[in-house]
């Protein structure tokens, strides 16, 4: 069963994307927003009402803790049209799913995912064929659970391999000497290079900055704290301006086997 058009209340397209997903162009807010133009153009021959958006968001995030989201199951209503490109868009946890779902139901909203199943609604208002009472768990409507439940689980062994691939190429660059975020590490410097028409920042030793480095530890094996290792760094290097939080990091905290920024 699909809503009437003469039923319809509002159109609402839902756009996600994660901060890993960003550089994808086939998952980009401006890509998603014209696809469900499109679709409901064609379809209903109407314009999107509003769209809700969450930006740099993860899909294993609860969709009741996502702003854009919350804003969108405040306001939808029955007969209402929700309409997102994929699956994954909407969550990537198959539990958050189980729980969604029914609710959405309930409220008597139409949901497409528009790439995945084009024009077959995943959720739509039941009929009612006595006051009081929903009409009984179609046939077609359970397919459509069924092939909703299978996707999520792929979407959500999809995201654990996009996370190893993003971490395996994070440890990839650092190991080539390349910065992958945060502060710049002290005893290094920042220099930009191109890959294709990527920037990356390779880390450049600065040598007398190492000399300090080196200069700490030893001080350190000798036992001496934190605060006396600053002094006498001051004092036998000239212009070092090291302090008892400086040393502190600087022992404390190390990245790829160079010390994080301090």
């Amino acid at each position: 069963m699909v809503t009437p058009v003469n039923q319809l209340n509002n159109i609402y397209g839902y756009l996600r994307v994660s901060t890993r997903e960003q550089v994808k162009s086939g998952v980009s807010l401006k890509v998603q927003k014209r696809k469900i133009k499109k679709f409901v153009k064609e379809k209903y021959n109407r314009e999107v009402t509003e769209f809700f958006i969450d930006d740099g968001v993860s899909g294993t995030k609860a969709l009741l803790e996502r702003p854009g989201s919350k804003a969108l199951t405040d306001v939808i209503d029955r007969y209402d049209v929700v309409i997102c490109t994929k699956l994954d868009r909407l969550s990537r946890s198959t539990s958050d799913l189980l729980q969604i779902i029914p609710t959405l139901q309930d409220i008597g909203i139409t949901l497409f995912f528009c790439e995945q199943f084009g024009e077959m609604p995943i959720v739509y208002p039941k009929k009612v064929e006595k006051k009081g009472l929903r009409s009984r768990f179609d046939m077609n409507e359970m397919a459509n659970q069924i092939m909703l439940m299978v996707l999520s689980a792929v979407a959500e062994i999809e995201h654990a391999n996009i996370c190893d691939r993003f971490d395996d190429g994070k440890l990839d660059w650092a190991e080539r000497g390349y910065h992958i975020g945060g502060g710049v590490p002290y005893g290094y410097e920042r220099k930009i290079e191109m890959h294709g028409n990527k920037k990356r920042v390779k880390l450049v030793p600065i040598p007398e900055q190492l000399e300090i480095i080196e200069t700490i530890r030893r001080l350190h094996k000798r036992k001496l704290g934190c605060k006396k290792i600053a002094t006498q760094v001051n004092s036998l290097h000239n212009g070092a301006e090291m302090t008892y939080s400086r040393v502190r990091r600087i022992l404390a905290r190390q990245y790829q086997g160079m010390h994080e920024a301090a």
